[in-house]
């Protein structure tokens, strides 16, 4: 039996006694966990933003070692240092033959299995997954910057769904970790990239990483003008998931908006025609797909990825860790009030 962060039928994240998984199929791998990220939609569970269901083992960014493999395992090895893709689209369905595995709808129809949302995840001590979906890590990379891999997987994808240009001028709303993330993204991508943010920790460290970095009652007519030199922004990705009515605001004609933070309770009512008579497209990438290779590229090339790693803590200090990023309310929106940017649940510490 191992601890495990379980999703439970009081709608409660809590520590469980659950089974040491084990391989049962050839292509199998089995992994220790060294490093799992609390991700914004774990978040998003917990604070009723999203539903999570019961039973589930949450966590879905994690990095490992394999301890061991199927007699069919031939892409890894025991030892191996993976980053593991939660997303194990099933190759079978409609999606997956036209090589759209993010929309894949699985076997059964009922969805693709993602691990830690309706399949077990790795906020645990051991983790199985065909091997597919275990991507070996460079043996200089730190953990700390392997296990941002995952959701620079994601950000990658929505770029590329957005079509960026070595023109493009983005505004990033919100400088999370997803935020962080993109800023660093946009900075290797774009002319010229610009934040919000209310927390001042965060506010910081998007200064370090962006152009321009301003809290959200600073975005006006004169300072938007001014960065962008008269005109708006090309590219604005929300990351909070409740500021479209931002993005329209500060949209140029011709440009795209992502919306990216997870938040089902929010809704956003906008004039279709505005948008069609201003070229405004809206871009939902949906998971991401074949993204993993180039994520590793770009992480080996930006060792300070690692450095958004903030806090590592053990599985039995959760509630503690949970309650910092969400301002010790979880009826709250999940502003941020302390001094973290990305905490990890390290089970071995």
């Amino acid at each position: 039996m191992v601890e495990s962060l379980v999703w439970t039928s009081n709608h409660r994240l809590e520590l469980c006694e659950t089974e040491e998984p084990q391989i049962a199929a050839p292509d199998e791998v089995k992994i220790r966990i060294e490093m799992t990220g609390i991700c914004g939609t774990d978040l998003a569970v917990i604070t009723g933003k999203e539903e999570g269901i019961p039973g589930i083992i949450r966590g879905h960014e994690a990095v490992g070692t394999v301890v061991a493999i199927g007699s069919a395992v031939d892409r890894v090895k025991v030892g191996d240092r993976v980053v593991i893709d939660p997303n194990q689209s099933c190759g079978e369905c409609y999606f997956c033959r036209k090589k759209q595995p993010h929309l894949c709808t699985g076997t059964d129809g009922k969805g693709m299995p993602i691990a830690g949302l309706n399949r077990n995840g790795t906020f645990t001590f051991f983790f199985i997954t065909v091997q597919t979906f275990a991507h070996p890590i460079p043996d200089d990379m730190s953990w700390e910057t392997a296990v941002m891999i995952e959701p620079l997987a994601c950000v990658l994808h929505n770029f590329h769904e957005a079509e960026i240009s070595p023109d493009d001028k983005v505004l990033v709303l919100g400088s999370g970790p997803m935020g962080l993330l993109c800023q660093m993204v946009s900075r290797s991508k774009a002319a010229l990239t610009a934040a919000t943010e209310i927390n001042p920790y965060r506010l910081a460290a998007a200064r370090e990483i962006s152009d321009y970095a301003l809290t959200p009652s600073q975005l006006n007519e004169g300072i938007v003008h001014e960065i962008c030199s008269g005109r708006k922004f090309d590219l604005i990705i929300d990351t909070v998931g409740n500021q479209l009515e931002t993005a329209e605001q500060w949209i140029e004609r011709g440009g795209r908006i992502v919306p990216f933070g997870i938040n089902a309770k929010y809704q956003y009512t906008f004039s279709p025609t505005k948008f069609v008579q201003n070229a405004i497209k809206i871009i939902g990438a949906g998971e991401y797909r074949y993204m993993f290779e180039e994520a590793l590229q770009f992480a080996a090339g930006t060792p300070d990825l690692g450095k958004l790693v903030t806090r590592k803590v053990r599985l039995n200090q959760y509630e503690a860790a949970i309650n910092e990023l969400l301002g010790y309310d979880l009826n709250s929106m999940g502003e941020v009030r302390g001094e973290t940017l990305k905490t990890v649940f390290a089970p071995w510490t």
